[in-house]
């Protein structure tokens, strides 16, 4: 679940600085949309991610598979596998299961990180330094600080 979040961070950061680009929202804005204040969880992301159009259609569909095995994982993966904890053989297998997700997940979270490298490079982004937010802890306390607010 941990990699199938850091994906959701990740296309939320994609989909913030896509409008931050396009639509010239604050940079308050772009750290409200970070803080994810509409609860949008990643099918929700990656329907706003899709009508961006800047990802091909087979990286679009291992979105959607993403998000299926998200809600696998989340509802559904130990109430089903739970019979096999008790077999050592079993759990090797449930291991290796995981370890597929993991690996699928990882490989999408890499290209959403490759686009949002390429992006802030290519529009010389500095949202972090404009904000004096370069630090990860304090942009952290800045976003918690915004859902406070509310304003």
């Amino acid at each position: 679940m941990h990699n199938a979040q850091a994906l959701e961070c990740g296309l939320l950061e994609l989909y913030a600085i896509k409008c931050y680009i396009n639509d010239g929202i604050t940079e308050n804005e772009y750290y409200r949309i970070l803080g994810n204040p509409k609860k949008w969880t990643l099918g929700k992301i990656n329907s706003l991610i899709t009508k961006l159009s800047i990802f091909d259609n087979e990286t679009l569909e291992k979105l959607r598979k993403a998000n299926q095995y998200r809600i696998f994982l989340a509802h559904n993966f130990w109430w089903e596998r739970d019979i096999e904890l008790e077999n050592p053989r079993n759990l090797w297998e449930l291991h290796e299961e995981l370890g597929q997700y993991v690996l699928f997940l990882n490989k999408l979270l890499y290209v959403v990180d490759n686009m949002i490298n390429a992006i802030r490079k290519e529009s010389n982004l500095n949202i972090e330094e404009k904000m004096e937010l370069t630090d990860f802890q304090e942009r952290l306390a800045y976003i918690k600080k915004l859902k406070e607010s509310k304003t």
